[in-house]
């Protein structure tokens, strides 16, 4: 049984509750060339005890990804990053001490954001991050649709990559296949460049 009809419910929803106003055109429905490419940096993977440090967003349009217009937006978190996950994404108490509060970072970016649906390699995880912060600030969860590049690449390969490991669906292995240059992972900038450029191939 299809549940689709439930997101605008929940959408109609959320849109009573909105506290800031400005950003009613989230709701609304989005042109069909466009999309965002979204990458965060958090302290770990758990939502409930680790925090966001920085969020990266492209606009990806028909024929083009504006990577000159992006946003690239580093946090202050209420726990400074430890050892062990500055080794991963490089971000250090001096990088973020000073950087803006989430409601800053979101007044920057949920504009930016607007109605496109949201682009990400397992972007599940992300919008774990996302949706509390954004919860709070405008009163409700972000409504934008959301896509998974991994699940785009999955159907796209089918019965190719059926029994093997979940590297084959890595965001690294997807760039190989598509001869897509590799930035560098754990920079949120690089990594929203590398998912739209791998969603261009995809969509």
């Amino acid at each position: 049984m299809s549940i689709s009809w439930l997101k605008p419910l929940a959408n109609a929803w959320n849109k009573k509750h909105l506290q800031r106003p400005e950003l009613a055109s989230m709701f609304d429905k989005p042109a069909p060339d466009q999309w965002v490419a979204i990458d965060c940096e958090m302290t770990g993977l758990n939502p409930k005890k680790h925090h966001v440090l920085s969020v990266a967003a492209i606009h990806i349009n028909a024929n083009s990804i504006d990577t000159g217009s992006g946003l690239h937006l580093v946090c202050k978190p209420p726990v400074m990053p430890d050892r062990d996950t500055i080794v991963i994404h490089g971000l250090r108490t001096a990088d973020v001490e000073h950087g803006m509060s989430y409601d800053e970072m979101l007044s920057l970016l949920l504009p930016f954001i607007g109605n496109r649906p949201v682009v990400g390699f397992c972007p599940q995880i992300d919008i774990g991050f996302l949706n509390p912060l954004v919860k709070r600030y405008m009163g409700t969860t972000l409504p934008n649709a959301v896509i998974d590049i991994r699940q785009l690449y999955s159907r796209r390969m089918g019965s190719q990559i059926q029994g093997f490991s979940n590297k084959s669906q890595s965001l690294a292995s997807i760039l190989a296949h598509y001869d897509i240059p590799n930035l560098g992972s754990h920079d949120a900038y690089n990594d929203a460049i590398m998912t739209a450029m791998a969603f261009f191939h995809l969509r």
